[in-house]
């Protein structure tokens, strides 16, 4: 019985220590409810689709207009020596997906491919199958990469199986470095190959589609 009451009397609180264990409940109710709060804020920011903000400056369509209009730089001579019947060049900006390590590829328009490149093409070619067909790329220093030109979801012509090498090999970076692209036929072997020249411009961002349509798809007219 004393013992009960004892336990009693030290279970019994001061108004001070009330008012101090109240505070502390508080405490912890607000604390939980903004880390619930914050908790479901980046649940919803992570659904959410990030804008991207895309160059759409009049100096950078200055600038690429220039550099389209200008003939492709000359190539270097370990690809001329194999050159053979050589097709109109595609350009384009490197995009993130053209440098994303999972991807491993690089992604042409069909439609610049099919009025520059199949020109070059015989009966007997594969390029744009499903299954492809290997052919030697070119890179700025004239040395020869082996890769797959394939269709990629039966719509999109890419360079594959070997791009990401390429890529490290060249540093290349996306946004700021634009690809002039050939597609010729080897001097000798009469074989299907590709020269890649890269030029970096000062643009960080992915170009908007106005620019786009303007400095790239000018390119499928005649």
């Amino acid at each position: 019985m004393a013992t009960s009451t004892m336990e009693a009397k030290r279970k019994r609180l001061t108004p001070e220590e009330e008012k101090k264990r109240q505070e502390q409940d508080e405490m912890v109710t607000a604390a939980f409810a903004l880390s619930h709060f914050m908790f479901l804020r980046d649940r919803i920011q992570d659904g959410k689709k990030k804008k991207i903000i895309k160059d759409d400056t009049e100096e950078t369509l200055d600038l690429l207009l220039r550099w389209t209009s200008d003939p492709p730089k000359n190539l270097p001579e370990a690809t001329t020596a194999v050159l053979g019947r050589c097709s109109k060049p595609i350009r384009k900006q490197l995009t993130k997906s053209d440098v994303k390590g999972d991807q491993n590829r690089l992604m042409l328009r069909k439609v610049q491919v099919d009025k520059n490149f199949l020109p070059l093409l015989e009966e007997s070619d594969t390029l744009l199958g499903k299954e492809g067909t290997r052919v030697s790329v070119y890179g700025p220093d004239g040395k020869a990469h082996e890769m797959m030109f394939k269709m990629w979801n039966e719509k999109t012509p890419v360079l594959m199986s070997g791009w990401n090498t390429f890529v490290k090999v060249y540093k290349l970076s996306m946004y700021c470095d634009f690809l002039t692209v050939f597609m010729f036929r080897h001097k000798v072997t009469r074989e299907i190959c590709v020269a890649i020249d890269s030029t970096r411009h000062p643009v960080a961002r992915q170009l908007s589609e106005t620019i786009s349509k303007i400095v790239f798809k000018g390119e499928d007219k005649d």
